[in-house]
């Protein structure tokens, strides 16, 4: 298995494995993870974008035969009254359910941190669904802690 820089030859294999991703949480929170219906549509529209963008890094595990995983990761600016002003952000990570608890998603954030640290972030956060108890582990395992609370509130 290889972690390297998506392509946009990748585009038509991410966007499944997206799906797959919000299928799952969508099982888990059918209430707060709805998918629109033209959702892939939008993942094949705007990947090519996020390729090209100098903030954003999307990494992909490669197994020589299929791609197992993703990692999106976003440069984000604090707001002025806090510091440090640098930070990654993790917006998505999926690895193929056949392909987990083989240390891809290790392997990708690992990737991820070194890509982060390059531009000069100086730590990395991300959000994480309450509902899924497997996430809360792995992101344990990754050395991240509780930071803030993000609430839902229906209206």
């Amino acid at each position: 298995m290889r972690i390297r820089q998506a392509t946009i030859n990748d585009v038509s294999a991410v966007v499944p494995l997206w799906q797959e991703m919000m299928h799952l949480h969508a099982m888990l929170d059918p209430e707060r993870f709805r998918p629109a219906d033209d959702s892939a549509a939008y993942w094949a529209k705007v990947l090519p974008a996020w390729l090209k963008d100098e903030k954003c890094c999307v990494l992909v595990a490669d197994d020589g035969e299929r791609l197992i995983g993703y990692i999106v990761g976003w440069l984000h600016q604090s707001i002025p009254v806090f510091q440090p002003d640098l930070y990654g952000f993790v917006s998505d990570i999926c690895v193929a359910a056949d392909c987990r608890q083989r240390g891809v998603g290790r392997q990708m954030f690992e990737a991820l941190k070194a890509w982060f640290s390059q531009h000069g972030a100086s730590h990395v956060e991300l959000r994480i669904a309450v509902t899924n108890p497997v996430s809360q582990t792995f992101w344990r395992e990754m050395g991240c802690e509780d930071y803030l609370d993000h609430m839902w509130c229906p209206l």
